[in-house]
Order: structure tokens, then sequence, then C-alpha cells
């Protein structure tokens, strides 16, 4: 092999780490556009239920039972905000991308203790909705980047809380278990539903939105199906309208 060839080589490996460092970036800066700001929203929705309820006695808000007293309230902020901040640290993990590494680090990723975390991250929103979950836990462990697993359940817990049905407790059930030398993950709830018929071929775009009236940008499905299929796996959903819908993910 003479000089130029590898020189030729070499190049193109430098051309080749520097993509996977740049999609890497891309997928740290969609996670903060999108999961930050649901997680500022559920500390804003906090602060405005108590600041109607007890220092401006809003009166039409007064009138209806308190969904948690002022001291559970301020405990709900302070936890809403740990778990940002721990979130933030993991983000900024995974933005220290190693010179010398041409792939994101894989982790030991608790399920149990990261949908614990997005709980405390959206409390304000799961008392809102009487959210329960019922996790059933084949896998307790799933090796994956973890800002990236973080971000895969953010998105499929913080749909079901607000694609839920009107008056509707949501129900959310979570499984994980292995399959053909695989770990499957998949979250089921009760809510809207989509109509497969209809947008069955939309739902991981960008920019879709399925439902009228909810402050969505439709990036969420897109960032997860992009996470997901980066790292060769593959999503896919299940759903009827007014019954719920079933993601899974093959990792």
């Amino acid at each position: 092999m003479n000089k130029a060839t590898t020189e030729i080589i070499n190049e193109h490996s430098e051309i080749s780490l520097f993509q996977d460092k740049v999609k890497n970036l891309e997928n740290i800066n969609h996670i903060i556009v999108h999961n930050l700001r649901g997680i500022a929203s559920n500390i804003k929705m906090l602060v405005d239920v108590l600041v109607n309820t007890y220092v401006r006695k809003d009166a039409e808000v007064s009138n209806k039972p308190s969904v948690f007293s002022l001291e559970e309230g301020l405990c709900h902020i302070g936890e809403s905000s740990t778990s940002l901040i721990n979130i933030l640290s993991n983000l900024m993990k995974g933005l220290n991308v190693d010179t010398n590494a041409n792939h994101v680090q894989y982790d030991q990723c608790d399920v149990a203790e990261t949908i614990n975390n997005i709980s405390l991250q959206l409390n304000g929103f799961i008392m809102e909705k009487k959210a329960t979950m019922r996790l059933l836990l084949g896998a307790t462990h799933i090796e994956y980047p973890k800002c990236y697993f973080e971000s895969i359940m953010y998105n499929f817990i913080s749909n079901a809380l607000k694609y839920s049905r009107p008056d509707v407790p949501v129900e959310l059930t979570i499984f994980t278990y292995a399959q053909n030398g695989k770990t499957v993950l998949s979250v089921k709830d009760n809510g809207l539903g989509i109509d497969l018929d209809k947008y069955g071929d939309k739902i991981f775009n960008l920019n879709q939105t399925f439902h009228e009236g909810y402050d969505s940008k439709g990036i969420g499905l897109y960032i997860t199906r992009k996470q997901v299929e980066s790292l060769g796996g593959n999503v896919s959903v299940k759903s009827k309208v007014n019954e719920g819908s079933e993601f899974t993910v093959i990792f």
C-alpha cells in the first residue's frame, strides 16, 4: 500500500469519525430541545397551581379540591428540579465525545430507576392525570447509551400523559423481556390512540401531529426512531382510536 493510498484511507476514516460525532451531537441537541421543554412545562404547571391556589387565591381554582397541598407542591417542584439537574448531567456526559471513539458509550441502564427519575420529572402531570404505572420487567437492565435510553422512555411516558382521554386516569404498562437474543421494551397506554389507517406511515416522521389542541411540535417520536435506528434497533406501534397505543422497541 503506497503513501497516497494510506493517506486517503486515513482521511476517509477521519471523515467517518467526524460524521459519527456530528450525529451524536444532533441527537443530544434534539433531546435538549424536546425533553427539557417538557420538564420545564411540568415545573411551570406546579408553580401555577400553587400561585393560583395559595397566593392569588383565584376563586375558580380555590373552589376546586387542590391536587396537592402547598408543602407537597413545593416538594414536587424540588424533586422535578433535582431530576432536571440529573438529566442535564447525563446529557453533558453524552456531549463529552471521546476523540478516539467512533461510537457513543453504552451503559447498563437500570430500567426501574430510569422510570422513577422520569416520574419525578413529570410528577405534576402524573398527579393531574391520576396516572398509574405497572412494571413487568423481565430485563431489569438494558445495555444502551444512558442519555438515549432516558430520552426514549421520557418520550413514551410523556406522550401517554399528554394524549390521555379526558377524565380517564392514565394507565401505563411497561414490559421488558428477551427475545431472540435481543432486549425488547414495550410501553402500553390507555389513551386517545392513533388512527393507523390514516397516519400509519407518518407516525415516526418529523413535525407530524395526530391530535388537535395539544402543545405538540411533532418531534418526540421522530427523535425516538432516529435514536433507536442509529444503533441498529427498530421501533413499532400498535394503536386503536380511544383504546390506546403500544410502542415496542427492539434494541
